[in-house]
């Protein structure tokens, strides 16, 4: 196979990247790079957009100067735009340095991508390295999309990060370097057992290669098909979890029950999984495979109110019908309590927790606006101790309905037959008079002392606001 040849007609019939755009390849000075860099400059000019090189002197080995003094006068010779940085010794990490150095090298990468405004990174990844990284994340364990592989194309911070030399092997590689006497440096840590790529390298992936020749080809194969499956599969599962799961705050998201009942079990896991991704950025390593097992164990019992603790702070908890999410110490923020017994005097606003506001005044049928936006009730003046008291509520407050000529019921059961959500219920507000009787359980129940107003006679109104300027 001319490798070159090949490599035209796949850059022709796939379309990486148009003739306008702006490249820049990622090399290190290894075969591969050095393969992608001359197969970039040997492409028509017609194909063949402005492109620049990018490395990183991780400074990890004593023989990165000469590779970086390599590749300055390299792109000097063949006058590419050369792009330098240096990993300092003193941000070396004791442990976790693989892993460390990608982050500084991707990081150093995006940021020569704004600078020149490139469209498009290149690194030399293969075949070989597809293998490798589908074995280590079956191993390690994680999300299908992952265990999939390395993709050619991908979203890279709003540019496209390709990798065209995926469909060749590293023999590939190396024969073509050989017919092209290419120069490049081999990295002596690549044989070092100490790193976990090398022990797939050197000694598992050896013996699959014996087992079947076109292992590579077949693995190769095997992410694409699974890539083309998942694309296809996650669009059907992100639109059922946008019918079943909002987000109600910054850090609180809210399920339906009964509608996330109907899904077939594979569907559940599915959709929580996208439920997961979308509210766990930070704890994703921690909140896992067994936490939405428990969530969906925990929607599918009859008890219609339980809780399950999350890592990071976060609460699942079902109430009724619906499922909420929500980061603990934020909702106590949000759930604050009214933690005291506040007046309100005739003719004044009183400013509540929830942004609210809560108004007393005398008017008449005829004088008060019908706004829509506020929730007014009645009140008889001789029927009332000034001034008013409001609170949260208390144990064993009950209070008088209105429309009923006898009898109270405890809140405790008002908000059971309402079904209102345990939070909701900590955050209700009340008005009692001097004598500490109910007059409004604000947003749910007034009490007999509300009544309805009479034409051209002076009452006094309750006036809520839910929000106000």
């Amino acid at each position: 196979m001319d490798m070159y040849f090949d490599f035209l007609e796949r850059c022709q019939n796939n379309l990486y990247w148009k003739s306008t755009d702006r490249l820049l390849l990622a090399v290190s000075g290894g075969v591969d790079s050095m393969v992608l860099v001359d197969l970039i400059q040997r492409l028509p000019d017609v194909i063949r957009p402005w492109f620049g090189v990018v490395h990183v002197n991780h400074q990890l080995r004593q023989a990165s100067i000469e590779e970086e003094k390599f590749l300055s006068e390299y792109c000097a010779t063949n006058r590419i735009p050369f792009f330098l940085k240096r990993w300092p010794v003193r941000e070396h990490p004791i442990e976790g340095v693989e892993a460390a150095a990608r982050e500084f090298r991707y990081a150093f990468f995006h940021e020569v991508l704004k600078e020149q405004q490139a469209t498009h990174l290149l690194t030399g990844h293969h075949k070989d390295d597809q293998m490798e990284t589908i074995l280590m994340r079956l191993v390690r364990g994680g999300q299908l999309e992952s265990i999939a592989g390395i993709k050619k194309n991908r979203n890279f911070y709003g540019k496209r990060l390709t990798r065209p030399l995926l469909d060749y092997s590293k023999k590939i590689l190396y024969q073509y370097s050989q017919e092209r006497s290419l120069s490049f440096y081999e990295d002596e840590s690549n044989d070092s057992l100490e790193y976990t790529r090398n022990r797939y390298r050197h000694q598992i992936i050896p013996l699959l290669k014996k087992e079947n020749k076109q292992v590579l080809t077949h693995f190769s194969d095997f992410s694409s098909d699974l890539q083309d499956v998942i694309i296809l599969a996650k669009k059907e599962i992100e639109n059922q979890a946008s019918t079943v799961c909002f987000q109600k705050g910054p850090f609180c998201w809210e399920l339906d029950v009964p509608l996330f009942l109907t899904f077939e079990p594979a569907m559940k896991r599915q959709v929580m999984q996208i439920v997961f991704n979308s509210l766990f950025h930070k704890e994703v390593s921690e909140v896992g495979r067994k936490h939405q097992v428990q969530i969906i164990d925990l929607i599918e019992k009859d008890k219609p109110n339980s809780q399950l603790n999350l890592p990071g702070n976060w609460i699942g908890q079902k109430i009724y019908h619906k499922f909420y999410f929500f980061k603990e110490d934020e909702q106590e923020v949000a759930t604050k309590k009214i933690q005291d017994t506040y007046p309100l005097n005739l003719g004044e606003w009183l400013s509540l927790s929830n942004g609210g506001r809560l108004g007393l005044f005398e008017a008449t049928k005829e004088s008060v606006d019908t706004d829509h936006t506020k929730k007014v009730v009645w009140l008889n003046p001789e029927s009332i101790q000034l001034p008013l008291q409001v609170r949260n509520r208390k144990p064993g407050d009950r209070m008088t309905l209105k429309g009923l000529e006898t009898g109270s019921k405890k809140i405790k059961d008002l908000f059971i037959d309402q079904k209102i959500p345990r939070n909701k219920r900590e955050e209700a507000v009340l008005v009692t008079d001097s004598n500490e009787e109910i007059i409004w359980l604000i947003e749910y129940k007034e009490s007999r002392l509300s009544i309805e107003p009479e034409t051209d006679k002076i009452h006094y109104i309750l006036i809520y606001e839910s929000k106000y300027e």
